[in-house]
């Protein structure tokens, strides 16, 4: 049997609200911990990678994650086609000689481009031909998450999320929450248990006092 060792601590009081929020919010079931046993929150923000377009890799990525661009820096990446070809127009100050449709109403169809010829939209660098889009690049794009914060509080990680969103990667900010892993006899189950001790104590003590009043 292990033996228990008498601990006196002197809290500071932002310490003792956190144990107290913390107990209060994050006990064993409670909705906060998401399922998770000893959970720990963490702030992510999105990054992605980008893997060039060619028709040789087309059977290994899902064209639902294919993104179109034609800035020199590469940073703003369109969904549709054809909402680049809308800003590709709007960038460079000019109204399109044909109507812009989207890539799906063109494919298979021959049509008469913006330079007056004719082109058979067979793919989607013959459909940006026909709106004379230059400098084009495409790209598959995989989403990754990146750590930002760690919290033992769900709404301190919610709350850190709002006042730091100006530094944050947009537009997929999120709280993930993590368990321990599987029969973790390690450190952290051990750490979680005596903050929430501590915490529990210390509500059990402002109740007492709240009733003494």
């Amino acid at each position: 049997m292990s033996k228990e060792v008498q601990l006196t601590l002197s809290l500071t009081e932002q310490q003792a609200e956190f144990l107290k929020q913390f107990a209060a919010k994050q006990y064993p079931g409670a909705k906060d911990n998401l399922c998770t046993s000893y959970p720990i929150h963490v702030v992510e923000s999105t990054t992605y990678s980008y893997i060039p377009h060619h028709e040789d890799l087309s059977d290994y990525f899902d064209d639902e994650t294919l993104k179109f661009c034609f800035d020199e820096e590469r940073e703003n990446w369109f969904d549709e086609p054809h909402e680049l070809v809308e800003e590709w127009f709007e960038y460079n100050g000019r109204d399109s000689e044909i109507p812009v449709k989207e890539y799906d109403a063109l494919y298979g169809l021959t049509v008469e481009s913006v330079d007056g010829k004719s082109v058979y939209v067979s793919d989607y660098e013959s459909y940006f031909e026909v709106y004379g889009v230059e400098n084009l690049q495409m790209a598959w794009t995989e989403k990754h998450y990146r750590p930002e914060a760690y919290f033992f509080i769900l709404d301190e990680a919610k709350r850190y999320m709002k006042y730091q969103a100006h530094n944050l990667r947009k537009p997929s900010l999120r709280v993930f929450s993590h368990a321990a892993g599987y029969d973790n006899r390690g450190d952290i189950p051990h750490f979680w248990e005596l903050l929430m001790k501590a915490g529990m104590q210390l509500n059990e003590i402002e109740k007492g006092v709240d009733s003494n009043v």
